[in-house]
């Protein structure tokens, strides 16, 4: 059993108190990784943030590290999604019934519920670790994540390649920013965390076992996905919506009148969703709720803060103090 190994942490004092000074409270346990002696292991470290959202950028030699087994006991209230990229090398990621055998373009996705129990660096490895909230992820797509527990990407799926590609241009922008400016430039954080959770939904989505089948059904996750990757233009309108996939506005009510919203109901709520990632990963510094509400597709400031408290239950600048663990 993994719990009998004996094992020694794999940071020193000095190393670990520089990643809970840089990853912050939500993401502390992510860390918490033990080796099987004491031998120093070989490893180079560079971390990034984009708002609360980290990304972590590692090589290591071959070794075996324990994730310690108080991991979920002891983590953070806070629900974190990993998107671990194996940029080079191989690792095997050992779960409770899994294991995954990870090369050059894999891409495993997990969270801090079903944490990994130990992973094995076979060929020494680069990889990538992007950690993001996971209340708002789940939202994003509800039936996909009701199986996630932990899924496979691998190439040469072309949406796999797509994500990895973006993975690394993402841990560039995120450790560059830090070591050469105490403030990321504010205006990249929309189309990142944008252009992730898009090509996050697409590689999940290839992967689903049970696929609509049905033709209204495939357009009614068409028309979804549509407005989750342009749900923060302004312009998106049933209209637009129609166009696009070359139907009919009232054909398009008729598809949504198969699920409990209208297209209007799901594209206000999804750009709420998008409010709330907003207003957890930055502060009002950098983004007062105004312009949080145009980047979210709202033309009005007043009409989105009482669209948001309908749906939250509190208004923005309420949700974001609560919500946001980063200096103001």
């Amino acid at each position: 059993m993994v719990s009998k190994v004996k094992t020694y942490p794999v940071f020193n004092k000095v190393e670990r108190e520089n990643w809970e000074d840089q990853m912050g409270k939500n993401y502390l346990k992510a860390g918490n990784l033990r080796k099987t002696n004491k031998d120093r292991i070989k490893f180079d470290l560079n971390i990034g943030e984009i708002g609360e959202l980290r990304v972590v950028e590692s090589t290591a030699e071959p070794c075996e590290l324990y994730v310690n087994s108080d991991y979920q006991s002891k983590s953070a209230s806070t629900g974190v999604l990993e998107e671990f990229l194996v940029v080079s090398g191989s690792i095997e990621v050992f779960f409770e019934n899994t294991t995954y055998k990870l090369k050059k373009g894999d891409i495993l996705i997990y969270d801090n519920t079903n944490p990994p129990k130990k992973f094995k660096i076979t060929k020494e490895a680069h990889v990538i670790n992007f950690y993001m909230p996971l209340s708002l992820v789940k939202s994003w797509i509800p039936r996909i994540y009701d199986k996630l527990e932990s899924k496979l990407i691998s190439p040469p799926s072309k949406s796999a390649e797509l994500l990895a590609e973006y993975l690394k241009l993402l841990a560039q922008f995120a450790i560059e920013s830090k070591k050469s400016s105490p403030t990321y430039r504010p205006k990249a954080i929309i189309p990142l965390i944008m252009a992730n959770l898009s090509m996050l939904v697409f590689a999940l989505a290839d992967l689903e076992e049970d696929k609509p089948s049905r033709i209204k059904d495939i357009q009614l996750d068409s028309a979804k996905q549509f407005m989750l990757v342009h749900v923060s233009d302004s312009d998106v309108s049933p209209s637009l919506i129609a166009k696009e996939m070359g139907i009919s506005v009232r054909y398009l009510h008729w598809l949504f009148k198969q699920s409990d919203e209208t297209v209007t109901q799901y594209l206000t709520r999804k750009r709420i969703e998008l409010a709330q990632l907003l207003l957890t990963s930055s502060s009002k510094s950098l983004y007062s709720v105004t312009e949080v509400a145009f980047m979210c597709g709202f033309n009005d400031s007043t009409h989105f803060s009482r669209r948001f408290k309908q749906q939250v239950g509190i208004s923005p600048s309420i949700y974001r103090t609560q919500n946001f663990t980063g200096p103001n």
